[in-house]
């Protein structure tokens, strides 16, 4: 297992190619040049393909998006169409998350839905490898009941998404991931759901606060967490109103 700091200079040498020697201060390249996972030409560190092999474990490979919700807020916009397919300067929501997906090297993505489903058939025109889970309980449960359709689907890294996200930065979406994470952008008061962080770790999640970080509809899960929620989840869901959470 290579260490964090090495995953990130890995990771950035992957995506952006060769880096000038003297823009690199990290203590670990004397290792990495051993293990011969780095190869300096002349003034330069570039990732071997021993260090591309060493990134395999941490790429992602599948992506779940959560997308069979009404839409309420949004309404007239959702009368007739999910909230996901709303077209916003030229571009359905959805397609912003799956071009950032696509970008990141992702093509196994399951897509959960629900209201006016059907609608999102014509998502296989540009992206033919997508696979779609019902989920017809989306009228009377919250979303928990969308992550109880695919625990099936949840062995290994995997980013889970909202589906109505109008994506504008597709970097926030990584080929490579070290551990589990969520999107979140620090704001000094907010009314949204947001969480602190304690650590490194998120701490105190809940809906509105001061001095939080507001939280995005975006996570990655490694396959550890990933196998502890096929646990948390059903035992929520089976919970008096566990039905009714947020996932």
């Amino acid at each position: 297992m290579i260490s964090r700091e090495q995953f990130r200079l890995l990771t950035a040498l992957e995506k952006n190619g060769p880096i000038k020697a003297d823009k690199i201060t990290a203590p670990s390249v004397a290792e990495l040049l051993a293990g011969r996972l780095l190869v300096k030409q002349d003034d330069l560190f570039e990732i071997s393909p021993i260090g591309i092999e060493k990134l395999e474990p941490y790429q992602v490979k599948q992506a779940i998006i959560m997308a069979a919700g009404f839409g309420s807020r949004m309404l007239p916009a959702t009368k007739d169409t999910p909230k996901p397919l709303v077209e916003v300067n030229g571009k359905r929501i959805i397609e912003t998350l799956l071009d950032a997906l696509v970008a990141a090297e992702i093509k196994d993505i399951t897509i959960i839905v629900g209201y006016q489903r059907q609608q999102f058939k014509s998502l296989l025109a540009n992206y033919p490898f997508l696979k779609f889970v019902t989920n017809d309980d989306y009228v009377n449960c919250n979303n928990i009941s969308s992550m109880m359709k695919v625990l099936d689907r949840l062995d290994r890294g995997t980013y889970i998404c909202e589906a109505d996200l109008y994506v504008t930065n597709p970097a926030i979406i990584s080929k490579y991931q070290y551990d589990s994470n969520i999107l979140g952008y620090y704001c000094q008061e907010t009314t949204d759901w947001c969480f602190k962080l304690q650590a490194g770790y998120v701490t105190d999640y809940r809906q509105g606060n001061t001095d939080r970080y507001n939280e995005y509809g975006i996570s990655y899960w490694t396959k550890e967490d990933c196998a502890q929620l096929r646990q948390d989840l059903p035992a929520v869901y089976a919970q008096p109103e566990g039905s009714q959470q947020f996932w």
